[in-house]
């Protein structure tokens, strides 16, 4: 069955690319439909949505914008009424994938426009600035989206740009061809939070909510994940969740590198969703390559975890204020919560012998706990303590069981 594939281009700068991409399109077979958010002219290519139909989904016109000569109002106002435009096209079922094009301001405007689409909606983008030091973070954001560098700049059709945009057209148009099947809704979810050094308790819950009839979804500690999880909760879609890695929290509260942010806990915990949180990972500080970290702060523990990603020990302080920080934002849930303490360490790292071994610092997560609750008193929301290391399998089996038992209460 034919698709619809939508092209957002600035045909003002891109007419010649976004042709190009058409015909391919329509050659395998789809239906292509450009949306064109240029200013400046209207082109030769006449697209499915022009750009006066943007601007008035943006609630203004292309007169009004070109009057203030201002490019940033420009980019932001098209951006706007581009995203307004897909999504009255997905829901009217004129969307099942979408491909842009182009330098910074192309990706902005391309990548804005497929964070509001759903998860699930074949997503790519060609741009010229998926390289060296940039920061995909803005532009991805917590949605599917296939970045791919355009290598030599998206200006006009030779060897490379033709070889780029017809990768790219073949990705998308993979991607809406490629049928997996029904999804199979029947398992209620539940959320797990992971790092790479508390996989060893992850795969064991994993393994045990599974056989307990949930579908896991797993989420890494990058502060991103957490985001995508809480979207989640907020739709109703999870019946429960593991915390066991909230590393993303003391990396918000901190200055890490991979930080949650302040509506961290707020979603799932309106929602009533049961959980059981542990400090996994909480316990170090994520700073970028060693030789960019002050020298105050190596006076701590520290481990180099890769050349670009350093541990740094978190100390009783800051212990404290997470574990403050947790209990604060339980003691206001809807929902039943536990958060378990393993008194022999919190990570791959934090054990008798490890390199951040620190239980004197660790112990201010109780301490802020307790701090936390007294603060936000419950009667749904409890601490345990427990003679465990937390990838010990049985750490694994106490926390699953709580949290089942917790749904079951639900």
């Amino acid at each position: 069955m034919a698709k619809h594939i939508v092209i957002v281009v600035t045909l003002d700068t891109k007419e010649l690319e976004a042709d190009y991409v058409r015909d391919l399109i329509e050659k395998r077979g789809h239906h292509p439909v450009i949306v064109d958010c240029g200013v400046m002219r209207d082109p030769a290519l006449e697209p499915a949505i022009s750009r006066h139909a943007v601007a008035r989904a943006a609630k203004t016109s292309i007169e009004e914008i070109l009057k203030k000569a201002d490019k940033n109002h420009a980019i932001r106002t098209m951006t706007n009424g581009a995203v307004e435009t897909a999504k009255a096209l997905y829901t009217k079922g004129k969307l099942d994938g979408i491909i842009s094009m182009g330098g910074v301001q192309g990706t902005f405007i391309g990548t804005t426009v497929m964070q509001a689409l759903p998860f699930g909606v074949p997503k790519v983008m060609i741009s010229a600035v998926a390289n060296g030091q940039a920061t995909f973070g803005p532009f991805v954001g917590i949605r599917d989206i296939m970045i791919l560098h355009s290598v030599a700049d998206v200006l006009g059709l030779n060897a490379v740009t033709r070889r780029v945009l017809a990768e790219g057209v073949g990705a998308v148009v993979g991607m809406v061809e490629m049928d997996y099947g029904p999804e199979d809704s029947s398992k209620p979810a539940v959320a797990l939070t992971s790092a790479g050094v508390t996989t060893p308790c992850a795969n064991r819950a994993r393994e045990l909510l599974e056989d307990l009839g949930y579908e896991v979804i797993a989420f890494h500690c990058n502060g991103i994940g957490a985001q995508a999880m809480e979207e989640m909760a907020e739709a109703g879609r999870l019946t429960g969740i593991f915390d066991l890695s909230p590393h993303d929290i003391t990396d918000y509260l901190f200055g890490g590198i991979m930080p949650a942010t302040a509506k961290r806990l707020q979603a799932s915990c309106r929602r009533g969703v049961p959980q059981v949180v542990a400090p996994g990972c909480a316990d170090i500080v994520l700073y970028g390559p060693v030789d960019d970290i002050p020298s105050d702060i190596l006076k701590r523990k520290y481990v180099i975890h890769n050349p670009i990603h350093t541990h740094v020990k978190a100390s009783h302080h800051e212990m404290f204020e997470l574990g403050q920080f947790i209990a604060e934002r339980l003691g206001q849930s809807k929902g039943y919560a536990t958060v378990f303490v393993p008194g022999r360490g919190f990570s791959q790292l934090n054990r008798v012998g490890g390199p951040i071994y620190e239980p004197e610092s660790d112990a201010g997560f109780l301490k802020g706990l307790e701090a936390g609750f007294k603060k936000y008193p419950s009667g749904r929301a409890f601490i345990k303590v427990v003679d465990m290391h937390i990838n010990d399998p049985e750490f694994a089996e106490t926390a699953v069981n709580e949290l089942h038992g917790l749904i079951q209460k639900s």
